[in-house]
Order: structure tokens, then C-alpha cells, then sequence
């Protein structure tokens, strides 16, 4: 067991008799341990197993339930300070009519209980009749980072382990803003991030020294974030810049800070010197005319409207943070940052800093990753069906080719040949269109290859390539392919889940169109937030354009929708934050169109040349030149972009089936 948080203990006796390496006692998550032979004691206040995949705990929590409850609770009042004495988590001293409420928590991390714990501190403090400033003041290395992700990673349910902690410091912050008598300061000496600076930002003043950095956002951790910053923090710097510093995701300096109005100033070069600082400060106030008339306002402010509105943003907070902390993506994000493992990618917002140039996604070694981890999990399903008694099957896919076009038969080859280079079964139906005499008779020959499909067990995905003779009904071909087998997901049911789709969670029945979760898989891993964003597409098909305007719209995008007859197209693709050409259209975008820091997805693929000779030459909707590179932040080339990412999201769609399919065998199995 590794050991760290180490504090002398000088106030307690020594036991007589007592041996090294004694457990004596426990406070607040520590357990103090004798040593030196038991001549003296120290505090330990967290732990770590010597094995791998462990993290840093509070000691208590890795201590046997039974040994634990023999060890006595050694309570120490908040007024005992602990430098070289003792451990005391928090703790205050008074100098005249100034508190100086102390939280020093290992890494800035508060847990459920120490929130619980620095509130009854707070109601303490509070009632003391001749305090009139109460001065936050955190630790030297950390103000507070807020909730402790490592306690929520180690808790049986980390749904409720991460709600009962958000709540608690809510608590925190809504007992600080409701101390009306008095003056609040928080003292930043450390750093600070996330729901700490949300805490400091719920006093009157908020002061630090020039050595700190602040991160105040969430989206890192896929949170939406509470403690009432929807209230404070456009209190301090308008909503704007609040909405900017939330999606930003960049840590900020002190100076930088005091510049935006995020904190009120900047009163030393070190921690050892802040508090002297605001010692001085508040003595000035207090012996001024300015400090009742700053009380009086405070006291004026609080009337019910006051106390509505904190309710309210506690509550629309609260509701997002409980989506948040079901969702996925925060329990990858939070289990990656306690096992601290590295991320496959920079995030977005780190890595665009300083670049001149925009990053280029190579979607062939995207789509070789994809490849390579359906390939893993297919023999792991299929080692799972065998142990259950099922004989193993290979994924199915099945393509029907309908008409004469060498662009689409080669389209079909492509996906035909990486799908059973992965060990995928594929079945190829080619019916020309030519062969049949009217319309009606080739659409009842294609839905009845359909049908086949769908009843075939061998057969997991189907895909009918586009286009389609446009003498044929689409919608009634489309809507023919079995739900639980259409991987191109563009069945009328699969388009309608988009609009309720949040987060990339779909039924398990239901698949994303292949294009537009190929876009989705984009963003989501360049980590670019899409709530707020301005998006344009230019390009209004089934396939590609109105499928993501539902999915992006779903994800908090704001979506302007574009066609080749749109008006002043230039104008609406220079607003956009996001610009996604898919109108199949060369060089319909121009670069100069597009503004600085912009994202390109570029999903427009027109063929020039002759195809026959296999002299082709593939553009895309946006013209592709010097100036584009150095104007965009993330661009998608034409060729070796979306289209590699799109073949291999149908292969995904269709293992997806597969598993669903396989899995369903393997439960009546063991029935």
C-alpha cells in the first residue's frame, strides 16, 4: 500500500505500549498510524494499493469495513489549527471582525462528505455576531477543483455517489450566497477549476495571487455543470463571454482573469502574501462608509426574487447534470482521468492553439481503427456463441445494385472488399434495370430480393445502394428493409430517431445514416462541442444533409440548411461555425468563404474524367487551396475523408446488427 497526505500529530499522547505501525484512530477519510517504534504518530490521509489500475483514496476507504469500525473518531473542532500540530481539514481563525475560514483538501477534490463537512463550517462561522467579513480561503497548491471524481470512480453506484456530491456542494455554494449580514472573499492562493471556481465566484470579491491558473469549465468531463454558475458567472462577465469561457475549454491566468472581470483583482506575486493583502482590504472596508452600504445592498438583493432565481438555476443545472452523469461519455471521460490514461487524440481546444495550419483528418487511418476494433470484438462474439453451444456465423451484409452505373458497382466493390477482409459474409445482387420492361415490375423484383434478405438469419445488414432509378419509389424500396437490418439507416423510422436522439444514443434497433454517424464519430473525437454552434449545410439529400441537420439540431446545434438555389449561399457559409458540404457539387464552397478557426466537413464527392479508364479525378463541395488550410481549424479532404469513415461506420452499423442478432441466438441458447 503506497501511503501519501502525511501530518504530524503533536496534540494527541502516545498510548502506552503502543508499537509501530499502529492504526490509533480516524478523522475526516485519515488514519492516524504510530511509528518510530511508537514513540510518535502521523496522520495518513490517503492511500494507494501497490497494484495496477488503482488511484489515490481517502484512507479510510481502503481499509476493511471491520478493522475500520474498531478505530475510534478523534473530533477536532473547526477552531484548532493544525500547521505542525495536527490534521485538520478545515478550520478557522478570527483577527478582529475578519474570519479566515481554511479548506485545504488533497488535490482540491471535495467528496460528498467534505462538502457536508466545510457547510457545517460555514453555519459556524456564520452565527459568530462580531464577524462581519468572512474571508474562503482554500488551499495554497489548490483553491478547490471541485466534486472528487476519484471517490465517484471508486463508489459502488457512481450515479449516486456523483449526484449526492454535486449536491453537496451546491449546498456549499447556495450557504455562501445566503450569508446576507456579512461580507464574503475568496482568496484564491491555489489554483482552481471546474465547480471551485464556480464556488469562489458565489462571494462578494474574489482576489488571488499572479502564480494561479484557473480552468473554469466542464465540457472536459462531459458535464454541464453546476453550482450555480449560470447565475454567477454572467453576473461577473456578461453571459457572452460566460457562454465563451464554458465552450472554449482554455485555462485562463490570473491576469487574464482579472482582465475578463472573473475575478476583482490580482493583490500578490505568491500565495504567503494574499491573505495579508485581504487582511489589509477588509480592515479599510470596515472602517469606512463604504462597508454598510455594502451590506445594506446585500440585504436589500435578497428579497424572494432573489432566492427564485437561485432555485431555478439550481434546478435547470441539476436536470442536465443528471442526464450528464447517466450518459457514457462521462463515465469514460471521468474512469480515463482517475486511471489517468492517455487520450487517443489532443483534445480539440488544446490542440488548436498556436497551429497556422488546419489539421487534416485522414480517414483512412480512422477507418483502419474502426476496422481494426470491429475485428476484435467480432472474435470475441464468437467465441462467446461458441461457449453457449451456437455455431459460429460471420457477420452478413448484403448489397443490392440496381441500374448500370460503373460509379455505384464500384462504390459496392470498395465496401464488399473491406467487409470480408474483416471476415464479414457479403452477398451482391446486381439487377439492371434495362432487363425489365416497366418500372413497376424491376421495383416488385428489387422488393422482393429485399424480402428475401429479410428473412434470410445469415443476413444481418442490408444495403440498397443509392441512387435509384428515379422512375422507382424510394421511400417504399427504403422503408421495405427490416428495421433491425437496415445499417444505412435510412428507413423512415431510423430518420424520425434522429430527432430524438441526444448524445449518439440510439434504440438498439435503430442505426445512424453511415455518412452522418461517420461525421458524428468526427467531431466526437476531436472533441468539438456542439452545443451553440452555428452549422451550415449546404446540401439538402436524404442521405446526408437532412439526416445530420436532426442529428446536429438534437445535439444543441444551431442549423442553417442551404441548397444550390439558396440565396447569398456566401454570406450564411461565412456566419458558420461548422461548414458541411455534401450538395455533390465541385468547389461550390469558395475558401475565402470560410472564416477563421471554422471546421470543414467536406461530404461532396462529384467524379470527373472517365471512369472507364479509370481516369477519374474526385472533387469535393469545397474548394480545396492554400487559403483554406490556413483559414479552417479541422478540414475533411475529398478524396480520403469522409468517404473511408463511411464505409467504415456501415461495417459498424452492421457488426452492430450482427451483436444484436447473435445475441438474442445466445439468450434462447441458454434458455
Amino acid at each position: 500500500m503506497y501511503l501519501y497526505g502525511a501530518h504530524i500529530e503533536n496534540l494527541i499522547k502516545t498510548p502506552p505500549g503502543t508499537q509501530g505501525k499502529q492504526l490509533l484512530g480516524q478523522r475526516d477519510g485519515a488514519i492516524l498510524v504510530s511509528c518510530n517504534g511508537g514513540k510518535e504518530l502521523v496522520w495518513i490521509t490517503h492511500m494507494k494499493r501497490a497494484t495496477n489500475s488503482t488511484f489515490k483514496l481517502p484512507s479510510t476507504m481502503l481499509l476493511d469495513r471491520d478493522r475500520l469500525a474498531t478505530l475510534p473518531y478523534l473530533t477536532i473542532g473547526f477552531t484548532t489549527v493544525p500547521t505542525n500540530a495536527t490534521f485538520n481539514e478545515v478550520y478557522y481563525t478570527q483577527k478582529g471582525n475578519i474570519i479566515f475560514l481554511h479548506f485545504s483538501f488533497y488535490n482540491g477534490a471535495m467528496s460528498t462528505t467534505q462538502c457536508q463537512h466545510l457547510l457545517r463550517a460555514l453555519d459556524e462561522v456564520s452565527e459568530i455576531g462580531n464577524a462581519k467579513i468572512i474571508v474562503l480561503c482554500g488551499g495554497s497548491t489548490y483553491f478547490s477543483n471541485g466534486v472528487h471524481l476519484n471517490v465517484i470512480e471508486a463508489a459502488e453506484d457512481k450515479y449516486d455517489e456523483s449526484w449526492a456530491n454535486i449536491n453537496a456542494i451546491d449546498d456549499v455554494v447556495f450557504k455562501i450566497m445566503s450569508i446576507r449580514n456579512k461580507l464574503i472573499i475568496s482568496a484564491l492562493q491555489g489554483s482552481a477549476g471546474a465547480g471551485g471556481i464556480m464556488m469562489a465566484l458565489a462571494a462578494d470579491y474574489v482576489y488571488a495571487n499572479s502564480q494561479i491558473i484557473l480552468n473554469p469549465h466542464y465540457r472536459g468531463m462531459g458535464l454541464f455543470g453546476s453550482e450555480y454558475w449560470t447565475y454567477n458567472l454572467p453576473r461577473r462577465v456578461g453571459y457572452k463571454k460566460a457562454y465563451e469561457i464554458t465552450e472554449v475549454c482554455l485555462p485562463v491566468t490570473a491576469k487574464q482573469a482579472h482582465e475578463i472581470g472573473l475575478i476583482d483583482g490580482i493583490l500578490s506575486e505568491t500565495a504567503s502574501g494574499l491573505l495579508d493583502k485581504i487582511q489589509d482590504i477588509s480592515n479599510a472596508l470596515l472602517s469606512s462608509d463604504q462597508f454598510s452600504d455594502l451590506i445594506q445592498k446585500k440585504t436589500q438583493e435578497s428579497d424572494s426574487l432573489f432566492y427564485e432565481k437561485l432555485a431555478e438555476c439550481r434546478s435547470d443545472e441539476l436536470a442536465k447534470m443528471s442526464e450528464n452523469f447517466r450518459d457514457p461519455a462521462y463515465n469514460a471521460a471521468r474512469h480515463a482521468f482517475v486511471h489517468k490514461i492517455t487520450p487517443l487524440v489532443t483534445p480539440w481546444h488544446m490542440k488548436c492553439l498556436g497551429r497556422d495550419k488546419a489539421i487534416r483528418v485522414d480517414g483512412i487511418e480512422f477507418s483502419q481503427r474502426c476496422q481494426t476494433n470491429i475485428s476484435l470484438e467480432i472474435k470475441a462474439l464468437q467465441a462467446h456463441a461458441m461457449e453457449a453451444g451456437i455455431k459460429s456465423r460471420p457477420p452478413g451484409l448484403a448489397c443490392l445494385l440496381v441500374g448500370n452505373r460503373r460509379d455505384a458497382a464500384l462504390y459496392v466493390q470498395k465496401k464488399v472488399i473491406q467487409a470480408v477482409s474483416m471476415g464479414f459474409s457479403s452477398h451482391v445482387t446486381e439487377i439492371k434495370d434495362h432487363e425489365w420492361k416497366t418500372f413497376n415490375k424491376l421495383q416488385d423484383r428489387i422488393i422482393q430480393q429485399i424480402n428475401h434478405w429479410n428473412n434470410d438469419p445469415e443476413i444481418d445488414g442490408i444495403l440498397v445502394q443509392l441512387p435509384l432509378p428515379k422512375a422507382l419509389d424510394h421511400r417504399r424500396i427504403l422503408d421495405t428493409i427490416r428495421l433491425d437490418k437496415d445499417v444505412d439507416g435510412l428507413h423512415s423510422y431510423q430518420l424520425a430517431a434522429l430527432t430524438s436522439a441526444s448524445n449518439s444514443k440510439f434504440s438498439r434497433l435503430s442505426y445512424i445514416c453511415c455518412t452522418v454517424r461517420g461525421i458524428l464519430e468526427i467531431l466526437q473525437f476531436y472533441d468539438v462541442k456542439l452545443p451553440g454552434k452555428l452549422v451550415c449545410i449546404v446540401g439538402a439529400s436524404i442521405t446526408i444533409g437532412v439526416p445530420l441537420s436532426m442529428a446536429l439540431s438534437t445535439r444543441g446545434s444551431t442549423i442553417t440548411m442551404c441548397t444550390l438555389q439558396t440565396t447569398d449561399l456566401k454570406a450564411k457559409v461565412e456566419a458558420a461555425d461548422i461548414v458541411v458540404g455534401c450538395a455533390g457539387a465541385a468547389n461550390l464552397v469558395k475558401a475565402n468563404w470560410i472564416k477563421s478557426g471554422a471546421i470543414v466537413i467536406d461530404a461532396g464527392i462529384t467524379v470527373t474524367g472517365n471512369v472507364h479508364k479509370g481516369k477519374m479525378k474526385v472533387q469535393g463541395d469545397v474548394e480545396q487551396t492554400d487559403l483554406l488550410w490556413k483559414r479552417a481549424s479541422l478540414i475533411t479532404p475529398v478524396p480520403g475523408g469522409v468517404g473511408p469513415i463511411t464505409v467504415a461506420m456501415l461495417l459498424q452499423n452492421t457488426f452492430d446488427a450482427y451483436k444484436f442478432h447473435l445475441t438474442q441466438e445466445i439468450s434462447k441458447a441458454k434458455k
